[in-house]
């Protein structure tokens, strides 16, 4: 019952339903609420996309820093996400850096609804200091992580590396996550992120 959820939602409607550049444009959401987070160019519109199977949902930029707001995207009437800017080499000044991530903070610390962080990972450059950052903030604020490796198709992983780098991060104290491993290309690990997002739906 819970798979044919899963993948039912996502079958439903899916539509932008609002876009935040600064805290107070931030649209009260009584819904729950599953936010996608990452470097700059990681791949989290691409992802959303094939969540939501959906081309052009969200918009897909080969130019790093190009999500310059929090996007809402309302799926099934049931289910928001969110798409957070990137965070790390985008070419952008300094000032609107810092404009980004006074935003994500604020969105973390002031969203009650919010039920998962999906933190995405490069599978090709593996977790680095700055992802390392984003999960002691996340950790700190409580939140439920789940690791999204994104570019799987791009990678051969070992037997078993789902579960060592879960082991890897609970040693260093933090939320125990669960991890996956996807590719917007191929589709993998779609069923399993669209089940990991369902639950939240009453």
């Amino acid at each position: 019952m819970a798979n044919e959820l899963g993948t039912k939602i996502f079958r439903q409607e899916a539509r932008f339903i609002a876009g935040a550049a600064k805290p107070s444009q931030l649209p009260k959401m009584f819904l729950p609420q599953v936010a996608f987070v990452g470097k700059s160019n990681v791949g989290k519109s691409s992802l959303i996309n094939t969540i939501c199977r959906r081309k052009n949902l969200a918009r897909v930029s080969h130019t790093p820093g190009r999500t310059r707001q929090i996007n809402f995207f309302l799926i099934a009437e049931k289910l928001v996400i969110a798409d957070l800017p990137g965070y790390g080499f985008a070419k952008v000044p300094v000032e609107e850096k810092q404009n980004w991530e006074k935003l994500i903070l604020h969105y973390l610390q002031n969203s009650p609804t919010l039920k998962l962080v999906n933190l995405l990972i490069d599978a090709r450059r593996g977790i680095k200091e700055n992802d390392f950052k984003v999960i002691q903030l996340l950790h700190s604020y409580d939140k439920q992580i789940q690791l999204v490796f994104t570019k799987a198709d791009k990678v051969k992983f070992k037997e078993g590396f789902e579960v060592e780098i879960k082991n890897y991060l609970a040693s260093l104290g933090y939320l125990l996550c669960n991890v996956v491993l996807s590719s917007s290309k191929n589709g993998v690990g779609a069923k399993e992120l669209q089940l990991s997002l369902a639950q939240y739906v009453k």
